[in-house]
Formats: structure tokens, C-alpha cells, sequence
């Protein structure tokens, strides 16, 4: 039964959200190539343990371990572990797709047709399944007949392929014998060197594609086994990854992350993706493995310039001379073990120097050694007492990184209650009323820095005056001209805020004495 009140009194209420901030600065991204296997990784995935970043088809342990892998199961091995690590997999370029697809295509035309032809002479044809192909004389190449060699040219020719030796394409055998490498393999006898022969094979839309082919002539009356192995590496064109700054725009779509860490990502690259970094409110930090003597003239050399104020690089050998392969397998992933570390205190409480990290191995440097870390703008991790810890805490630029952080933190914080302000009342008029309404969300938000530790709390000097943390200023709107206030963009609201820092050295010095 209706009660009628429409008929006294109406009631309508709005609800007036404010804007919901997905901003972060408390989570690390991996970035770094997909996992070798089978997998079901996304392009860009949140992961809130190592089980679920192996579920995704990552390995982090053992000899196949993926880098991506291995650098998750680093971050998760700092205590407290991160709630949650967001990997961003660094895709095949198209070109390296279409290769994958020549190789496949390759590999089923020889199984089909190399070697399988009746009436075979002269040869045997070996092939193991990767890209090369060994043809084991009998005599001379004359007496080689019914190879299936050109079956399979013309299988592949059918599917939009091309094979060519020095930009000569491979139509049948009379186009082979005219070649210079032909008249070779000709000439050869018993028991010389083996013959390689790059093979390349093209398709419109795909990386080419090497290949060799080996030709033996082996001694009957010798021992010495046949090894089928070319004189010259072979690329893996079916492995070429996208840019970086294709992988980072991609991770950009997704909100939640601060820091970006590399992982299996080549060393070459780490200075393009710092100045991509260096466009974005976000920081970027890797594992710096060449830094001594890394110069071209011997001299002392970082990874990444000294231009870069939202880059950080961090040591990652035990000794400065130590090899490749004798590094710890997760001290190549110190700076995943470091940032995972650091974001865990919350923006403008804390540095990024002195923090205690697990799973990777500390290094042994001399005080000459350290210096020149420190000189380059470059963290090191080494033993305090009976402490493993984080030194430096800087970016390669030459500013303290937590300072970045919180600058980020801070501009993001106030953004937001101003916009806020807009977005839940129905008007901010542009008088001296409205101008102190967007005046109290900058000093809410410098308030807010203060108690999180980024701005300096009121101090005082010696004579009791005060020193405020923080000083805003905004307009009167009777100094505001017409057109500014028809234009309804309020300007000329600045403020200072004063750094709290952080003590990373302090100098002691007293005496002894019989009487004070």
C-alpha cells in the first residue's frame, strides 16, 4: 500500500564518489623474454606468489629456469615478500614469429624428404632436428644421386619459400653445380676438412632463416668419427624480441607498478630503456655486471650514462674480477632483489641504502672499489658487520632515489584531492572562498608528505623562531584579472615544501678526560 509521502515531501539523494586512485608506488614489474616451455603467461600478469608465476609457465629453479623465473623467485625471497610482482614478457617480433614458422616448415620438408628417396648412392644424410644438415660422402660427389634434397627445395618452394647460397637462389641441382662452393665440394678427397655451406632460407613476412649445410669426406681407414659441424654460428633470427619500449608502452597500459626491473634482458638495451623511463613517472633499475675497466680505453664504465634521473644501477658481482659463469645465478637479478626490498617501506619513510636483502650473495670490494661505485652514482652490496646491506641508495644522475620516489608520491597525492575537490561539489566558485577550498588540498596533501616522512616537521633555530616544514601560497581574486577568471583556470598557487632527507653518514668525535 503506498504511504502517499510523495504527496508532502520528495527526496532524492546523489551519491557523490570521489575518483578512485590506482596509482602505486610500492610494486616492482619484471621485465623480461617469455618462458622457454609451454605457458599460459599473459602479456602483462600480477603475481602474488612464486606459485603462481610458475603456474604461468616460468621456471625459477634448476637449469632450464627461465631469467623472468629465477628473478621472481628472487623478489619473493625478501622478507617481508612483496604482496604482489608484476611481470611484463617481452614478446617475439613478427619477424621471429614468421621464422619460428620457417623453421617448423623446414624441419618437416627434410625429415620428409632428405635421405628418404629409393635409389639413394653415394652419401648418407644426417639430421638431428636442428639447422644443420650433414652429408657424409661415399667418393666423389659425382657418384651422389637421389639425395631428395631438391624434392625438398620444391616442397618448400610450394609453400612461398626460397632457399639461396650468397644471394643465389636454389631452383634445382644445375643452379647448385654452378656455384663456387659446388666446384669445391667437388675437388674434395678422402679425408679432407669438412665443406660448410650457408643455406639461407627466406619468406616475405619472416626473418631469414641460416642454415648449414656440412659436407664430409672421411677416410674409411681413420677412427676419427664425423662431427657435422659447421665452421660458423648460426643466428636465431626465430628469437628476436620486440623494443623495449614496446614491452614498457604495453606495461603502461596496466596500473598498479613503480619500478621496472630487467631480467634476461641484454645489457645493449639498458640505456634505451632508461630514457624511455626517463618520459615517464616511473624508475628503472638493473644489475650492473660491467662496470670495471669496462671503458674502451680500460677505464671505469656504467651501463647507462649519467643523465638519468630515474635510473638506478646496482653491482651484482662478488668480486670485480670474478667470470661470467662463476657469478650466483640470482646475483644477476640484484636489482630485482634490491627494489623488492626498498618498495616495501612506504614512500617518504624510508631510503633506498642500508636495506638487508636474502637470496643473493654480497660483494667483496675494496675501499678503491666502492669509491668509484659511489663516484659513477651506482649501489653496491656488501657486508656490514654481521649484516649483508644496500649502500649508496642513488640514481645514476646524482640524486637519492627515495627523493624521486616521494617527489612522484607527493605530486600524484595532491593531484588527486584537487581533482576531487572538483569532481564532489557541485561548483568551486572563483573567489577568495574557492581559491582557499584547492588551498586546503595542497596543504591536506604536504600535510599527508609530512606524516609520511618526505617533508620536515616545524623545527626551530636557536633564537625560537620557527621553521615551518611547509608554506603555501594562492591568489586573492580581487588581484586576478577578468579574463583570468573567465578563462576558469586558477594559476599562481605555488608552495615550498622542506625535504625531511635521511642520515647516511654521521661523524662522531669527542674526548676523555679526568674532569668535565
Amino acid at each position: 500500500m503506498s504511504k502517499n509521502y510523495d504527496m508532502i515531501a520528495t527526496v532524492d539523494i546523489d551519491i557523490q564518489s570521489p575518483i578512485v586512485d590506482d596509482t602505486s608506488f610500492d610494486n616492482l614489474l619484471i621485465m623480461g623474454p617469455a618462458p622457454k616451455g609451454e605457458n599460459n603467461a599473459p602479456d602483462v600478469g600480477v603475481y602474488a606468489s612464486l606459485t603462481e608465476v610458475e603456474d604461468a609457465g616460468f621456471v625459477s629453479t634448476g637449469d632450464d629456469a627461465d631469467p623472468v623465473g629465477i628473478a621472481a623467485r628472487v623478489a619473493f625471497s625478501q622478507s617481508p615478500a612483496p604482496t604482489q610482482v608484476y611481470i611484463a614478457v617481452q614478446k617475439h617480433t613478427q619477424g621471429a614469429i614468421g621464422a619460428q614458422e620457417t623453421i617448423k616448415d623446414t624441419k618437416d620438408a627434410v625429415e620428409e624428404y632428405a635421405g628418404k628417396k629409393e635409389g639413394l648412392t653415394g652419401c648418407t644424410i644426417r639430421f638431428d632436428g636442428s639447422r644443420t644438415l650433414n652429408i657424409i660422402l661415399d667418393g666423389p660427389i659425382s657418384g651422389v644421386k637421389n639425395t631428395g634434397l631438391f624434392d625438398m627445395l620444391d616442397a618448400l618452394n610450394a609453400k612461398g619459400y626460397t632457399a639461396s647460397i650468397n644471394g643465389v637462389e636454389l631452383t634445382d641441382g644445375a643452379a647448385f653445380q654452378k656455384l663456387p662452393e659446388f666446384k669445391k665440394v667437388a675437388a674434395m678427397q678422402s679425408g679432407d676438412d669438412d665443406i660448410s655451406i650457408e643455406i639461407i632460407v627466406s619468406k616475405e613476412g619472416a626473418n631469414d632463416v641460416p642454415y648449414a649445410l656440412v659436407i664430409s669426406y672421411p677416410d674409411p681407414d681413420s677412427d676419427v668419427p664425423v662431427s657435422g659441424v659447421a665452421d660458423f654460428p648460426i643466428d636465431t633470427p626465430e628469437e628476436e624480441l620486440e623494443e623495449p619500449s614496446v614491452t614498457i608502452s604495453r606495461a603502461l597500459g596496466m596500473s598498479g607498478w613503480y619500478v621496472l626491473c630487467t631480467a634476461g634482458v641484454d645489457p645493449a638495451l639498458y640505456e634505451d630503456i632508461a630514457a624511455y623511463i626517463e618520459t615517464q613517472e616511473k624508475m628503472f633499475c638493473y644489475t650492473e655486471m660491467d662496470f670495471f675497466e669496462a671503458g674502451e680505453d680500460g677505464g671505469n664504465k656504467p651501463s647507462v650514462g649519467t643523465v638519468y634521473f630515474r635510473t638506478m644501477g646496482i653491482y651484482g658481482r662478488e668480486t670485480t674480477g670474478q667470470a661470467d659463469e662463476d657469478v650466483p645465478e640470482a646475483n644477476w637479478y640484484m636489482n630485482v632483489a634490491a627494489v623488492a626490498k626498498w618498495l616495501n617501506y612506504s614512500s617518504g619513510s624510508e631510503t633506498a641504502a642500508f636495506k638487508v636483502l636474502a637470496g643473493v650473495y654480497p660483494s667483496e670490494l675494496t675501499s678503491t672499489e666502492m669509491k668509484a661505485l659511489a663516484d659513477a652514482n651506482l649501489n653496491y652490496f656488501i657486508t656490514v658487520g654481521n649484516k649483508n646491506i644496500t649502500m649508496n641508495g642513488k640514481v645514476v644522475g646524482d640524486e637519492w632515489a627515495d627523493i624521486i620516489r616521494f617527489r612522484d608520491w607527493l605530486k600524484n597525492d595532491m593531484q588527486v584531492r584537487v581533482v576531487n575537490l572538483f569532481i564532489t561539489r557541485p561548483k568551486v566558485p572563483y573567489t577568495d572562498s574557492g581559491i582557499s577550498l584547492v588551498q586546503n588540498q595542497m596543504i591536506a596533501s604536504l600535510k599527508a608528505g609530512q606524516d609520511a616522512g618526505g617533508i620536515a616537521e616545524e623545527e626551530f633555530d636557536e633564537d625560537g623562531n620557527s621553521i615551518p616544514g611547509y608554506t603555501t601560497s594562492v591568489p586573492l581574486a580581487a588581484s586576478l584579472s577578468a579574463s583570468e577568471k573567465a578563462s576558469r583556470k586558477l594559476t599562481k598557487c605555488t608552495f615550498k615544501a622542506r625535504l625531511a632527507g635521511a642520515i647516511h653518514f654521521a661523524e662522531l668525535k669527542g674526548s676523555l678526560t679526568y674532569e668535565l
